[in-house]
């Protein structure tokens, strides 16, 4: 007899789980959307048991955090949490009861994580019937590790033609001493959106824009001017525990409508081309009014 508490990662991309969903109004009920800066969100999550045991009042916890490869106790900012009670293989839509208002940073759009765990002790998520994983201050979030953790790390861009897209990112080394961090960006298909899309507010996936030829990544701080668009791989050491502001550059074809448009995913590797942590970010044309 067990408790096996679940939020299913996206597939493909772990990274992009459609088990996490933002209603972005003061009513939980409307429809799912993007978050905006300052304007009142709620967050939901889908958690699954998928033990043989009932468990009663297991703790959903949610988290933002600003868009990284690399997420952490240190670097998420707890939004809420909630208690759900699940029969054996039951699946339910959990409400984050605190609403979330997003900050500045990225014009609100944000990384979401949800974490679900039953434990003896409310004070202590590491101990009891179905507990998080040991972690420490810092470490950062295991994500395809552990079962009951799930994020989305998802943004949406609208540009004018011709424009030059600019999306702020941290990278980041999850180990102790100096380490090189390994970041790529890629265009991929926006088809491997199709099970997240309806969960971004749109009904449709956009079409493949033609262009957006010009794309890359560099390092990026507060106050920089930006010429080119840099490069597609970028390493760089970096000190234990420590992030690097980065910019994802990408320049607009000119031809660009409201219903087209390209995903592009940025990921970060570890030491055995492991995929540590990514981000989508959809950028498509401006909408015409």
């Amino acid at each position: 007899m067990a408790i096996e508490l679940h939020i299913d990662d996206g597939s493909p991309y772990w990274y992009l789980s459609p088990n996490i969903w933002v209603v972005p109004s003061d009513d939980p009920n409307d429809p799912p959307g993007v978050p905006f800066v300052n304007v009142s969100a709620y967050v939901w999550a889908r958690v699954r048991n998928s033990g043989t045991t009932p468990v009663s009042n297991a703790t959903i916890r949610y988290y933002w955090a600003n868009p990284a490869t690399i997420i952490a106790d240190t670097t998420a900012t707890l939004i809420g949490s909630s208690s759900v009670s699940l029969a054996p293989l039951e699946t339910r839509d959990v409400l984050c009861v605190t609403p979330w208002l997003p900050q500045w940073v990225n014009d609100g759009h944000e990384c979401l994580v949800v974490e679900a765990f039953a434990s003896s002790s409310p004070g202590n998520p590491f101990s009891g019937p179905d507990p998080l994983p040991p972690r420490a201050a810092g470490d950062a979030y295991q994500v395809v590790a552990w079962r009951q953790m799930a994020q989305k790390n998802l943004d949406i861009v609208r540009v004018e033609p011709s424009m030059m897209m600019v999306h702020l990112f941290l990278i980041g080394n999850p180990a102790k001493d100096e380490e090189g961090v390994y970041v790529i960006v890629r265009r991929e298909p926006i088809e491997a959106l199709k099970d997240v899309i309806q969960t971004m507010g749109l009904r449709d996936l956009p079409e493949e824009a033609d262009g957006f030829d010009e794309f890359g990544i560099q390092p990026f701080r507060c106050g920089d001017q930006i010429q080119e668009a840099g490069r597609q791989e970028f390493s760089l050491g970096l000190p234990g525990r420590h992030q690097q502001g980065m910019a994802l550059v990408a320049r607009a074809p000119r031809g660009l409508h409201e219903n087209a448009g390209a995903l592009f995913l940025i990921e970060q590797f570890g030491r055995d081309r492991e995929v540590l942590g990514g981000i989508g970010v959809l950028v498509f044309g401006a909408q015409r009014h």
